[in-house]
């Protein structure tokens, strides 16, 4: 369709609808003798008569009446196209993957992209729970668009965005002593039963070097790789963890989470293919996710379990 045919549509579905020619003039922004020649034209063109002209009025034939109907179809298309125009431009290419690791991705990030994906119409996601190991070779590899992990010591996928710091949580049996503590001095730990996280992680170097600062010697009794295995193993009575916030949050009534002074950050690493800019649809998750995090003044695991929409 030319752009002379198509304005010729929109005078005549506007003096259809306002019922007559200056008001269709004043809604288009033309001037009268603009929108009767666009009518004149678009009857010699098409060979119809739509309007009887009578006292400078122009009154709708049966014709005009049978053609208008065509016509509001075709702008309701031509608005249909529009909107999935900007969904698509809204979306990338209508498809996002992530990967996250475990303490994230378990119910945390699958929670937020089920409403990214849900506000956004005709888009596909996939999730990909993950080591964070695994989720760096995911995006290096260019099989995801987005990820979230520990940071491990090699890897080729490009930091899409600066580290995001994850609040970390004192993890206690339900009866410990510390207990009914809202903050817990490291130093009060001194001598006390812990569960580690594993080597492998930045996180375990993190939490090491906090005591050691400070002088505080634990008891290690326990190793694991997973913060929610630690947590099970709190929740056994087998001792403390310092976990982040979010995997603390799953275990709420079964452990006690507490904040611990001086308060530690676990960052978590952003990642993004390496060699092309992040998608427009994996930005603004991540903006979901960045918005949604607790912050630095947030460390009770509690927050987790509850997040409000609002956070979002």
């Amino acid at each position: 369709m030319t752009p002379r045919r198509y304005h010729q549509l929109q005078a005549f579905i506007a003096v259809m609808q306002l019922g007559s020619v200056s008001r269709a003039a004043e809604s288009l922004f033309l001037t009268q003798p603009a929108v009767t020649k666009l009518l004149r034209a678009l009857e010699e063109e098409t060979g119809l008569g739509l309007f009887d002209r009578r006292r400078r009025r122009l009154v709708p034939t049966h014709e005009a009446r049978r053609f208008e109907q065509e016509v509001t179809r075709f702008f309701a298309a031509a608005r249909q196209v529009d909107r999935l125009a900007s969904n698509m431009r809204g979306a990338g290419l209508g498809e996002l993957r992530v990967a996250a690791m475990p303490s994230l991705g378990i119910s945390f990030v699958p929670r937020l992209l089920a409403r990214f994906a849900r506000e956004a119409q005709g888009l596909r996601v996939a999730m990909t729970v993950a080591s964070s190991l695994e989720v760096h070779e995911l995006v290096q590899s260019g099989q995801v668009d987005l990820g979230f992990a520990n940071p491990v010591s090699a890897g080729g996928a490009m930091a899409g965005a600066p580290p995001i710091p994850l609040p970390g949580v004192l993890v206690l049996p339900l009866r410990h002593r510390l207990a009914r503590r809202r903050v817990v001095e490291l130093r009060e730990l001194e001598g006390e039963p812990q569960v580690s996280l594993g080597r492998q992680y930045r996180l375990r170097d993190l939490v090491d070097e906090m005591f050691e600062r400070h002088g505080v010697a634990t008891v290690s009794v326990a190793e694991t790789q997973s913060a929610a295995a630690a947590c099970e193993m709190v929740a056994e009575g087998l001792g403390f963890a310092i976990v982040d916030a979010v995997t603390a949050g799953r275990y709420e009534g079964r452990v006690v989470t507490v904040a611990v002074r001086p308060a530690i950050d676990f960052p978590v690493q952003v990642l993004a293919p390496a060699g092309r800019p992040m998608s427009v649809l994996a930005a603004r998750f991540l903006g979901m996710v960045q918005a949604a995090m607790p912050d630095g003044e947030d460390r009770s695991g509690r927050w987790a379990a509850q997040m409000p929409e609002g956070r979002c």
